[in-house]
């Protein structure tokens, strides 16, 4: 059977890690991610903000990041975030610091504090310039290699450059990336081999109850469907400060008064492509800029 749910919609994904039955299948995402030496793996693990499938859920809930605190006392804020844009880092950093200090009360000693680690799945493009999927950032010198302190730990999992084919799976961390980008199109009864493993297995199983569930199957719709209608937007946005970038230039170069941004952004993408178009013949006569 082929679930069609797609675990990278947000309420997919804290179906499958954010619920305490499922505690460890994010154990072993916890795992697969840090890869931590022999003693140092999560084999305990409390959900602060466990998910709850009796809460309202509806086209205006908000889904929230998975918190959670291990037999360490590590604490680590899990996300998967469809668009990342480029203030992103500065979100990931501000709800890391967030995490962190709320682990005192007034009084409390400074030793208390336990490293903080963010994990952020995306499906975009942050840092397009390194091709490694899996990108780990910690406060070092950058001239010694010397590390500031250890409380401080972001991995940035980027799914599009992914592209490992399943049957060169071997790390833990590709498997779980191979779930999430094509778990829509698999058939729990033919896993293939290198992802026939106990939690890809159980995985699939928690995202085969959203399909058969009306209630559930309608929540994750309903989450799917503000994704559409956000990638729309953003899609839409992008094109539209595209052209209205292109409008200005071409003014600055036929030294015209700049039409306010406002005004721009109040016209319909197919009406500043016409006006971009003109003013291009106007000023590059003979010349076209691709589109």
């Amino acid at each position: 059977m082929i679930t069609g749910i797609d675990p990278k919609i947000d309420y997919a994904f804290e179906r499958l890690f954010g619920g305490e039955p499922n505690r460890h299948l994010l154990m072993h995402l916890l795992n697969a991610v840090l890869n931590p030496p022999p003693g140092r793996q999560v084999v305990d693990l409390e959900i602060l903000n466990p998910f709850s499938d009796k809460e309202h859920w509806d086209d205006k809930q908000s889904i929230v990041d998975i918190k959670a605190r291990d037999q360490e006392g590590r604490l680590f804020n899990v996300e998967m975030q469809m668009v990342a844009g480029p203030f992103f880092p500065r979100r990931l950093l501000y709800y890391w610091a967030k995490l962190y200090q709320q682990q005192l009360q007034e009084g409390e000693n400074y030793r208390n504090l336990r490293p903080t680690i963010s994990i952020c799945f995306v499906n975009s493009l942050l840092f397009p310039q390194a091709p490694a999927h899996h990108l780990l950032f910690r406060l070092i010198d950058a001239e010694h290699t010397l590390t500031f302190t250890e409380d401080i730990e972001f991995h940035v999992i980027e799914l599009p450059k992914f592209v490992l084919p399943v049957d060169q799976l071997t790390a833990l961390i590709d498997i779980w990336c191979y779930f999430l980008r094509h778990a829509a199109t698999l058939d729990k009864d033919q896993i293939p081999g290198p992802l026939n493993v106990a939690p890809i297995r159980q995985a699939l199983e928690v995202l085969t109850v959203l399909t058969q569930n009306d209630q559930e199957r309608e929540r994750y719709e309903a989450r799917l469907k503000i994704q559409r209608d956000w990638d729309s937007f953003v899609e839409e946005a992008t094109e539209k400060g595209e052209l209205l970038g292109r409008i200005q230039v071409y003014e600055r170069i036929l030294k015209k008064p700049l039409s306010p941004k406002d005004q721009l952004r109040a016209l319909a993408s197919e009406q500043l492509a016409e006006l971009a178009a003109n003013l291009e013949k106007q000023a590059l006569p003979g010349a076209a800029l691709p589109n």
